[in-house]
């Protein structure tokens, strides 16, 4: 029998009111560190999915020159929730998720009342618990990827990871290893602290002197750089080989809490990507 969404649902559900602000969003997905807000109603009921990608195209979009107090939750988030039942199988909540580009699932009682959460993660723990021997991983990845240099601007990033499938980019050397990983959480979260150095032992702003002419003063001013991949990726990042089972790259994905694999050759050389989209798409064919 195929597994249930019950045997594989979160209980423990983040949620947030219409009414509240971006801030409050924000902070809350950076304590918890979570990727999605469930939105509910006075009843209880979920009415709305508040995600990153609703965060950075907020940010990026319509809402650009507001801070993020003043924009309610209910301006970003997206409001065609689908939801289902704990008695149906992983197979269609890996369906569902597919189908709508979504990462989770709001689990519902009979009358609508949200009782907990479906997530990929839990989908790919499914996997690697229930699909051992079933697929390498070189049937499962996925040879067309995202691709960026460590120099490659925070701007090109944030146009890059929205054509990606999965919403990965894997930043290589020059000689086509892996040395890093950007996702959309890492452009939402993006701080580039004020004092940060280079290797060089320079500052990563330049000091300048700028006229206030209200005021008829000379004030300092820093001005940082524009980021690049280098600064806002996650260095040296898991990787698999085509080999393994894929079962076992699941299981990597949930223990090192990370959604993509880069898939190296035996001299660490870029060949493809396994991410959580893979494993749903591999479910949900079976």
């Amino acid at each position: 029998m195929a597994p249930r969404v019950s045997s594989y649902m979160q209980d423990t559900v983040y949620i947030i009111r219409p009414t509240d602000s971006l801030a409050r969003a924000r902070n809350l997905m950076l304590r918890k560190g979570i990727g999605r807000l469930v939105v509910i109603d006075d009843n209880e009921r979920p009415i709305g999915i508040l995600t990153i990608t609703d965060l950075t195209n907020a940010l990026l979009g319509h809402y650009y020159s507001r801070p993020l107090d003043a924009i309610p939750v209910e301006k970003a988030m997206s409001k065609n929730i689908i939801t289902i039942e704990p008695t149906k199988s992983i197979k269609t909540a890996a369906q569902l998720m597919l189908r709508f580009k979504i990462g989770g699932l709001p689990v519902v009682d009979p009358t609508g009342r949200l009782i907990g959460i479906i997530t990929r993660t839990d989908i790919v723990r499914a996997y690697a618990d229930r699909f051992t021997n079933k697929h390498t991983v070189e049937e499962l990845m996925r040879p067309a990827f995202a691709i960026a240099n460590r120099g490659h601007s925070i701007y090109y990033l944030s146009k890059l990871i929205h054509m990606d499938p999965a919403g990965k980019i894997i930043v290589v050397d020059k000689n086509n290893k892996p040395i890093g990983v950007i996702t959309k959480r890492d452009l939402a979260f993006v701080t580039i602290p004020p004092a940060k150095r280079t290797s060089r032992g320079k500052d990563r702003y330049v000091k300048i002197k700028v006229v206030d002419v209200y005021r008829d003063k000379i004030v300092p001013s820093r001005i940082y750089l524009v980021p690049t991949a280098e600064d806002i990726m996650t260095p040296d990042p898991v990787t698999i080989t085509k080999d393994k089972d894929a079962a076992e790259a699941a299981r990597l994905m949930v223990m090192e809490e990370i959604g993509v694999l880069p898939v190296v050759d035996e001299d660490g050389s870029l060949e493809g990507v396994l991410s959580k989209r893979e494993i749903l798409l591999a479910i949900a064919r079976s």
